[in-house]
């Protein structure tokens, strides 16, 4: 998994293999600025199951995540809480 920290947005990036579907991809937030993505593929026995767990600054807004699965690339936005 690929970490961008950008001045607006943490970026989260990683390829899955082949056969996953966005409905094999679960994403939560856990309090303590924690993100949960877990990749679970039941029809498979290798390379079918993926899990990390990301701790984030106190500047993640964890209210607005963003994820988009295309083609295999999993991409997840956590915006930054401006601060002044």
């Amino acid at each position: 998994m690929n970490l961008d920290s950008q001045p607006s947005a943490y970026v989260l990036s990683t390829p899955l293999g082949p056969g996953f579907s966005s409905e094999c991809i679960t994403i939560a937030a856990k309090r303590g600025s924690i993100l949960v993505i877990i990749a679970d593929r039941w029809d498979s026995e290798t390379d079918s199951h993926f899990e990390w767990k990301i701790h984030f600054d106190r500047d993640a807004d964890m209210t607005k995540i963003q994820a988009n699965f295309n083609q295999g690339l999993l991409k997840v936005t956590v915006p930054r809480i401006r601060t002044y």
